[in-house]
């Protein structure tokens, strides 16, 4: 997230915070990072499984040095213990903001961290019951209302500092201009990790079609990385596609506007931000309607919505906003007005406020 740089979109909290600290328990430990208000620090020791062990006096004795006032979270799997001490020593409130529906996750992608999907379970359960609040994002989960864990302590967000791209992103789109579209070659684009659960490998088997398609050249750029990278690779190769699938590798986050301005289309499988920032762009976008997207965005009208992994369905939708002009010119729109409407930095303090 450094490296790319999306992880500044921390920064977005110094809207209203005067401090922003963002603590990774995992990983190595490394000297922190100071941009603007924001602080990113790095407080594990490498090994994640003792990183996990030790992560509650880990954030006990890091939190009596700043003594913060809020405390945020977005780990629906481990925060019931990450913050053990925080609550129960300090007596600190733990507010849970989930960025996903795990349920969801479950049906499409199966365990998200290794465990076994029953015991998952259990920590979702127990890290609701030991929030103070959870946070509705965006107020894009209604299974949060539904749900009996978290009945009666949900509160909604509207305009979160997690739904929008980095700062230095939104000052990139300002001097990018949206580029005249390639009339030789269609550019279709992804951007998200390239990890199993993102199912990145739909998007491959979707290019298929394209092989002897009759149209225009189509084409697959996908940008990001992550372990699944060498066999998705090997799936192009299998598959015959390899010609039609560039894999571009990490790109920093300030750098993206210029390939969303590049691209014809977006196609998401399971992604959050980069769909986001691909909408701010006015990138007319075809996905699956699951998780938050089958909420927000609605079929034929600002996205084009096909079956969570019908990849086939999505190879047609795409052939369809090639077809039609006046169909891409409405989606685009469409897409760009509400992206701006509901994910620009504007109204952020007043929405933290409430």
């Amino acid at each position: 997230m450094l490296v790319k740089g999306n992880v500044w979109y921390t920064r977005h909290y110094e809207a209203y915070f005067d401090r922003v600290y963002v603590v990774y328990l995992l990983g190595k430990k490394k000297e922190p990072i100071i941009n603007g208000s924001t602080i990113l620090v790095s407080l594990g020791g490498g090994n994640d499984y003792l990183n996990l062990l030790m992560a509650p006096f880990l954030l006990y004795e890091y939190a009596k040095e700043i003594r913060p006032t809020r405390y945020l979270t977005a780990d629906i799997f481990f925060s019931w213990w990450t913050t053990l001490l925080v609550r129960l020593l300090l007596r600190e409130r733990v507010y849970l903001m989930p960025v996903c529906d795990p349920d969801n996750l479950h049906a499409t992608s199966g365990s998200i961290t290794s465990l076994p999907v029953w015991l998952e379970k259990i920590g979702i359960n127990l890290s609701f019951r030991a929030s103070h609040k959870v946070v509705n994002m965006g107020g894009i989960y209604d299974w949060l209302d539904d749900s009996r864990v978290t009945r009666g302590k949900t509160v909604v967000m509207e305009n979160c500092p997690d739904c929008l791209p980095s700062q230095e992103f939104f000052d990139a789109l300002k001097i990018e201009p949206r580029r005249s579209r390639n009339k030789d070659i269609v550019k279709l684009l992804y951007v998200g990790r390239l990890h199993k659960e993102k199912l990145v490998d739909d998007l491959v088997r979707m290019m298929v079609p394209f092989k002897e398609w009759n149209g225009r050249e189509v084409s697959l750029s996908l940008i990001g990385d992550g372990p699944e990278r060498k066999s998705l690779e090997m799936l192009a190769i299998d598959l015959g596609v390899e010609h039609l699938v560039n894999f571009v590798g990490p790109v920093e986050n300030w750098k993206l506007p210029a390939y969303y301005a590049d691209a014809d289309i977006f196609v998401s499988t399971l992604t959050g931000t980069s769909l986001r920032e691909a909408a701010l762009c006015g990138l007319p976008i075809v996905a699956y309607n699951c998780d938050w997207v089958k909420v927000l965005l609605r079929d034929e009208e600002t996205a084009l919505l096909v079956p969570s992994r019908d990849f086939e369905n999505m190879a047609l939708a795409v052939k369809r906003l090639v077809n039609d002009e006046e169909l891409y010119a409405k989606l685009s729109l469409a897409a760009h007005e509400f992206a701006w409407k509901r994910w620009s930095p504007a109204g952020l303090r007043d929405s933290m406020k409430r």
